[in-house]
Parts: C-alpha cells; structure tokens; sequence
C-alpha cells in the first residue's frame, strides 16, 4: 500500500497514546481516506473495524480483478435492519449491484472489482444493537438505548447478557454529552437506568448511547432464559474513545446506585483523569526562509508527527468526554505548534509543497493552507485534499509583499492545531528589489539597488522606519541616527562606519544614486539589533526586529475585507442563465468543513451581483444540523433581502464556518425555509445552494429531518424555484443534488471547483 510507511508511524501512536475514536460528524466521502490508513492496519487483527458516529465500518481486502465473493469476519450479529452500505473507492455501490448473505457473512458482487479496488461497507447502529469497544483501555459493551424524548428519566436496558455489577457503566445523550455519574443510577437486575431531576439534558431526539463494562457479564441469556456461564462476546471493534469513570454509582447495600425497590444515594461524580499521552520526539522545526539561492525551506517538519504534544493547548480527551477542568470535551490530537505534522516547502522556482502526515489527515479533520498579508488578516484559505500537494506562488494570485503561512487542522467538534505561522515574501516583479521591514512593504523613490552584494537604500526612509532619529550634516556628508542606546554614523563614500563610537567596515560605502543618499541595508539593520535575511528566489531583503506574533485562532481568520471582484466561473455560468429581475437566495452550509468555499464565495459575490440584471435582490440561508445545536452554532439563520451588494458582502463576512454533526446536514430544512421566504416574489425566484456533504433526508435519516428530497423537489416545482447547486459530484450527495437541480431546473456544479486558486482576478 502507499501509505504503508506513513500509517507504521500513526498506528504505533494509537497504540502509545491508548486508542482511536472517530467522532461524529464525518461525511461518507472522507471515510475512503480512513478505508486507505485501515487497509495497512491489517496484520492487527482489530482494525479492520470500526466505529464511526452511527455507523460501523468494515475494511474487505483489496479486489483482484477477479473474485466478486467477499467474506466478512465479524461476531456482530449483523442482520438487514443494520441497512448495510458497500463502498468501492469512496463511491457507494448501487444496492442492485451487489448481494449480502447474513447467514454466512459474505457480499457477492455482479462484477469483480479492479485489481487494487479499495472496498468496505458501512452498517448502521440501530436501538439496542451491541458492540464491544475499548474505552481508555477497558473492554465495554456499547448499546445505543433510542433516542431522549426530551421529557423521560428513567430508561430500560434491553441486552442478552447477565450482569452482576454496575461498576464503570458510562451513559451518553448524544455523541458529545456524558452524563456525570452523579446525575445517573444503574439497577443492573432489573437495568433501569434513571437520570436526576436536577440534571438539565440535551435537545429532544439525541440518541443515548450505554456502555457497560466486559467486567461486569457472567453470562448471557439461553432461550430458556437461564444463564450460561460463557458468554458469547461480539468482535472487539474501535469505538469513541471515551476515559472510564472508575468510581462506581453508589447507594445503599449491594444494589449501589440502584433505582430498585429502595431509593439509592446518587454517585459521587467520579470524573476521569485525563489520559497520558506519548512524549513527542524531537525533530526538525521550522527553518528560516530560503537565504541563498536553490535551496528549500521546509516549514514545520517533524520526526514523529504522531506523537501528541504534553506542551501543547489542544485537548486530547476523546469527544464528549469530561474532566475536571472541562465540562465538554473532544477528542482531537493533532499536536499544535512545531509538532504540528505537516510542513511547507518553499522552493526557489516559485512554488511551494504543502505536505499533511496522518495524524492530521483523519476523514474527520479538515486541513487547510492559511495565507495572512503582513497585518495578519486572511488573504486565502486554501483546502487541502491530498497528503502532498504542490502549488504555484503565481497560482495564488497574490500581489508583492510579505505573507505568513501556516497549516491548520480543525474538526466539527471544536478540535484545532496549526504550525507556527512562517513569514513569505512574494515579489511579482523579480528584476527588482523589494524591502519588507516588519512583514510590510516598503516603496521608496529611488528603488533599491545591489552593488557588491550589498542592498543600498534611501537613508531617511529607512531611519523612519525602523524608529530611529536621523541628523544630516551637508557639510561633512555625515549621517548621524540614534534609536534608543545606539548611535549609527556614515559618511556618504566611506566604507568605515560607527556604532557607538566603534568603528565598523562596511563592504559597501554609502553613495548618491539619481540625488538621493543611499546607505547599505544589512549594516543597518542588524546594528539596530533587527534580523536581516536575503531571499535570492524573490529578491526580497526581510527584517524583523521583533519576532512576529501571528495568531491561529478561528477569531483571527475572518477574512479581510477588500473590494476584490474576482470572478467565478461558476457564478459567471449561473449569472448567464438569468435574464431577468431575480429575487435570488444562496443557501449554504456553514459546517466546519466550509471554509475555502465561504471564502471564494465572498471574493466572487460583487462581481456576480453586478452581473445579473438590475432590480435582483440577494439573500442568504445559512444552515449546520438541527440536530446538533449549540449556543455558539445556530442551526438555520436567516439575512434580509437585500438589493446592495455592500449590505450582501457584509452579512456574507458575518458568516463562520463551524460546528456540524453527524454525517449529513441540515440542507432540506434550509431549502425550505428559502422557499418560503421567496413564496410571493414577482421576480424570477432562483436558489444557489453550497454544500459539501450530504443533507438529512427523512426517508432516510430516521428522526433527524422533517422533509423528504420528494417533498423538497415538489415544493421546487409548486413554487417555480429555480436551484443551482454547488456540491459533491460523487457518493450520496450527488445523488441527492441531482434530483434537486433536475426538480429546479438547473445545474450542479462541483465543489471542488469552488477553489480560491480558481478566482479570475
């Protein structure tokens, strides 16, 4: 496999650091990038499957070319209700296609795959099936109990195993909120389980997830109801990840934390400590940029990038689990700062690489390339989709000067790292010189010249701008500039300057070039204690006095506000299809995985507006999961119509890619809810949607949407709405995208095209 080396390294890390958890949240599509690091698991015999939100996912081997009859050796009694899903490359296989035998756990295929054909299948987590899984090491069984009414307390366990304890059992509303074991009872002989009156629980409708210990079964069920003395355990599979309350719910006599006949005593909160985590190796570091001529930088760089970081911020407790600093906390680790594992590559024929190890490269986390101008607001954000990547500085579009750029992983849950931020300058104009003291560029009347390998600059502009007062006697064409406790003196034609009274021989004099006295920059600016570097490549002379400080936070990442109007060939393609006044509604996905596209949306948006026909007005739906929200992520918000592109940018600026769910979103809620705010529009009533992922269907996501794709298509049609949409053009999202630009007559365009790279300036 390809990834063979790569992998090694990330599973010695999961064995070090404890275990894996995959939180909730993942779209279909990015499972084939788990499938990939999977698939050179399997010499371990309990990785090939795994647990991953409401599903289960199952690595078959590789096809041959040849054999259509695949078997699955699993002891999960996987039955037609687990609505079992192939997968061949990351693309679901039609139904029709493939045949699954439940009896003798094979799947029986039409056609052989191609050699090398990387297959798997997914299955759901229905109420009250069991699954074995490990949970800071110790062995649990996890049941999903239904989903929470919103009103009821008390919850009946229905499972085949006989249990004598109710030791380290874990209760989950939702995929994120443990119950702390003071708010809960467990009454293993009758297994009831009652949540306090005092606890203040979730939304109606999250699931509740049960775990109880492997410790705690003698035996399970027969037929005639008696126990048998071995139970039959299912395969032990990797689940959440979650640390193990290890008090025990406690009350009176043996029934502790029972809601039996008599009224126990709550639990204390027996919290978990957060687990260890492996010491990272040192390894290289950022290194400074390229100072002499065809060599590459590497930004970021380490020897084990598996390895979780003691020193850094980021939370290594697995979703939803709590200690005793955190109420809430997710698993996420990815070690930030110069652990972070991945690095830039600057190359001296302007381009640059950009490499993710796997550690940062779960389907889970989302990777991006950050580009900040030197005042630290956001210029792009670019996705990255593959484990290496090479780009073109001229690709990027981005004007002279000097930028920092960093690599950040984020996941839906709040989980972020990112490398520390390495200063970039870009000089379009390569034949000339450019200055950048502090990260900003400097323009000077008399551009920059290089005599005997020394840079020489206008004197009185440089003084200025690094802070220093400057004297100049005409008589002895002295110049004399003090900055705090030094004091620099040149005389123009003289190669001796001084520093304090010190004299210091300088390998260039200063000189008259065109009037105007220049004076050697280096010399300068290290004898004011700044850091002086020449990058060969952009011709490019960098100082620094002080070390930059950059922040990485989600608050520092709003994108500048710029008058761009970059085009979009997407939004070009949709404006020529309106041909008249439009009362037009972008309904797009703000989850977490949204980033790039918010941006290109946002730098595209002035030049589509002023594109359409006068009289249009604008408005947006802006949607996550109704089913996963929180204070901080709204599941559906709505902005005004609008008829000014300036009112339009600025609630396009308001919005912040983040939270999200489980696999699918919110997408049909937000269709309709354009729909209805476009019923009674005299203009032409268009809809441009932005996702990618799938959306919650009611015919098939039980509970979590209250419209069907049928329903959506015929609200389309009833309404005369046109869609366009901007999506996934593979797996399950495809399929539903299709249906609805077919019902809305329009035209799906991939989301991968919705690239800054791909902006027309």
């Amino acid at each position: 496999m390809k990834y063979r080396k790569m992998l090694i390294w990330f599973i010695l890390a999961i064995f070090l650091v404890g275990s894996l958890e995959l939180p909730a949240g993942t779209a279909k599509a990015e499972v084939a990038t788990l499938v990939k690091k999977m698939k050179d698991y399997l010499e371990f015999p309990d990785t090939h499957e795994m647990m991953e939100g409401d599903y289960m996912i199952y690595v078959l081997p590789d096809g041959d070319g040849q054999s259509r009859v695949f078997k699955f050796e699993t002891k999960n009694r996987i039955t037609p209700e687990n609505k079992l899903r192939l997968y061949n490359n990351g693309a679901e296989v039609d139904p029709t296609e493939f045949k699954v035998d439940y009896s003798n756990y094979t799947i029986t295929l039409n056609e052989a795959p191609y050699s090398g054909a990387e297959l798997y299948f997914t299955y759901l987590i229905f109420p009250n099936f069991e699954w074995k899984t490990s949970l800071s090491n110790v062995e649990h069984i996890g049941i999903l109990l239904g989903k929470w009414d919103g009103s009821s307390r008390v919850f009946h366990l229905t499972t085949n195993y006989i249990l004598n304890s109710n030791k380290n059992v874990i209760l989950y509303i939702g995929s994120f909120t443990k119950v702390p074991a003071s708010e809960f009872t467990f009454n293993y002989k009758t297994g009831t389980i009652a949540i306090s009156e005092k606890y203040d629980a979730p939304m109606s409708g999250s699931e509740i997830y049960f775990y109880l210990p492997v410790s705690s079964i003698i035996g399970t069920q027969t037929s005639a109801g008696e126990a048998e003395e071995t139970p039959t355990l299912i395969e032990e599979t990797e689940g959440p990840q979650e640390p193990v309350d290890q008090t025990e719910n406690t009350g009176e006599g043996e029934n502790q934390g029972s809601t039996d006949e008599t009224e126990g005593t709550p639990a204390s909160d027996g919290e978990a400590e957060e687990p260890e985590t492996a010491d990272d190796k040192a390894g290289d570091t950022k290194a400074p940029i390229d100072g002499t001529e065809d060599t590459d930088t590497s930004v970021g760089e380490q020897d084990d990038p598996q390895a979780s970081s003691g020193e850094t911020t980021e939370n290594t407790l697995p979703a939803g689990a709590e200690s005793p600093d955190h109420e809430e906390e997710v698993e996420f680790n990815v070690p930030a700062g110069e652990k972070y594992p991945g690095r830039i590559t600057l190359k001296s024929n302007f381009t640059f690489t950009v490499s993710i190890k796997a550690s940062a490269f779960r389907p889970t986390y989302i990777s991006y390339l950050i580009i900040k101008n030197a005042k630290g607001n956001v210029v792009k954000r670019i996705r990255i989709n593959s484990s290496s990547t090479t780009y073109s500085m001229k690709q990027l579009g981005l004007p002279s000067g000097g930028y920092y750029f960093y690599l950040k992983t984020i996941n839906q849950s709040g989980g972020l790292a990112a490398s520390i931020p390495q200063f970039v300058p870009i000089n379009n104009e390569s034949s000339l010189i450019q200055v950048l003291i502090e990260g900003q560029r400097q323009a000077y009347v008399q551009p920059p010249v290089k005599v005997k390998g020394s840079v020489l600059v206008p004197f009185r502009a440089l003084f200025e701008a690094l802070g220093a007062k400057v004297k100049w006697d005409g008589a002895t064409k002295t110049i004399t500039a003090t900055r705090g406790g030094t004091t620099l003196k040149l005389t123009i034609g003289s190669k001796v300057a001084y520093v304090n009274g010190k004299a210091i021989k300088l390998s260039a004099a200063p000189q008259l070039i065109n009037g105007v006295t220049m004076v050697p920059i280096r010399f300068i600016g290290e004898a004011f204690g700044g850091m002086v570097e020449w990058n060969n490549a952009y011709s490019s002379v960098i100082i620094f006095q002080n070390e930059p400080s950059i922040p990485t936070t989600e608050e520092s990442e709003r994108a500048e506000e710029t008058d761009s109007s970059g085009s979009s060939p997407i939004f070009e393609n949709i404006s020529q299809s309106i041909n008249s006044s439009s009362d037009i509604v972008f309904v797009i996905d703000v989850t977490g995985s949204m980033g790039e596209a918010l941006d290109y949306v946002k730098e595209t948006v002035k030049s589509f507006v002023a594109s359409v026909p006068s009289g249009s007005n604008f408005a947006i739906v802006a949607y996550r999961d109704i089913n996963h929200v929180t204070s901080s992520h709204k599941d559906l918000q709505f902005f005004e119509f609008t008829g000014d592109k300036n009112v339009l940018r600025a609630n396009l600026a308001a919005l912040k890619d983040s939270g999200g769910g489980d696999t699918t979103e919110s997408g049909l809620e937000a269709i309709h809810m354009a729909v209805g705010k476009l019923s009674g529009s005299k203009n032409v009533k268009r809809i441009i949607f932005i996702t990618d992922a799938p959306v919650h269907d009611k015919g098939t996501s039980r509970g979590k949407s209250s419209y069907s794709i049928e329903q959506i298509t015929d609200e389309l049609k009833k309404e005369n709405v046109a869609l366009d949409a901007i999506a996934p053009t593979s797996g399950t999202a495809y399929k539903q995208m299709t249906r609805l630009v077919d019902a809305g007559k329009g035209k799906l365009y991939d989301i991968e095209d919705a690239s800054v790279l791909q902006i027309k300036k």
